[in-house]
């Protein structure tokens, strides 16, 4: 990934003037130490990159004229929905999982998480993560992080359903008989540290119709099991 790709939250278009301020205007102007007439690129979230030309250098904020646009299509969609565990382990999930393609974070209250929900300082602590890892795998698409009720209060959902479960009798992922023309999207659902109760995984297979499925012979922790998930449902994708 180019060394000066920026994130803006603003539609980009060719031949049009944008301001970049804040964290990203200081990496410009003192990390980089760009200068007037410097190339760089810039990235929305929405599968558009630009590249644009500093045409101007101020003190709190950078003007750049956007010379050329590209839009790529955007990947599959990949959920992964996750019970809330200590948020040092969610932020390395959203960080990495962000790596690795998903394209939302549902995250919820498990029945035997430590934490019931996030608060503002937090979730905008997960996006700083989700578009740093954005642009440093250079992918041009942004996570969406949605906070959800606990899975009782779950209605339906479309898609390809898949759960991570423990039991020995459950089929590994990597042998299920899937094709690559999964019904979309794709939800993974991953608990926290203490896994799912009793409960969860009935609701999770009888009123959600998720497929309960082992990752690795070993019990993964919590922070291991979604990316490992992640990884493995790629084959499929």
């Amino acid at each position: 990934m180019p060394h000066n790709r920026y994130y803006i939250d603003t539609p980009l278009h060719e031949n049009k003037s944008i301001v970049l301020t804040g964290e990203e205007w200081h990496h410009l102007a003192r990390v980089t130490r760009s200068r007037k007439e410097d190339n760089v690129e810039l990235i929305n979230g929405h599968g558009v990159l630009a590249e644009a030309t500093v045409s101007d250098l101020r003190k709190s904020e950078a003007e750049l004229m956007v010379d050329k646009v590209t839009k790529k299509p955007s990947p599959p969609p990949l959920i992964l929905a996750q019970a809330i565990p200590r948020m040092n382990h969610l932020e390395w999930i959203v960080e990495k999982g962000t790596e690795l393609n998903a394209t939302a974070f549902w995250l919820f209250p498990g029945n035997l998480s430590e934490k019931d929900t996030l608060s503002s300082n937090q979730l905008a602590r997960l996006k700083h993560l989700c578009i740093s890892a954005m642009k440093q795998c250079g992918r041009l698409d942004l996570p969406k992080i949605v906070l959800m009720p606990p899975l009782a209060q779950w209605e339906s959902v479309e898609g390809t359903l898949l759960f991570c479960d423990t039991t020995e009798d459950a089929p590994p992922l990597w042998n299920l008989p899937l094709t690559k023309t999964l019904p979309s999207p794709v939800c993974l659902f991953v608990g926290p540290e203490k896994g799912f109760d009793s409960k969860e995984t009935h609701l999770l297979s009888h009123t959600l119709k998720a497929r309960g499925v082992r990752l690795h012979p070993n019990i993964l922790r919590a922070e291991t099991a979604p990316l490992v998930a992640l990884s493995l449902i790629q084959k499929f994708l």
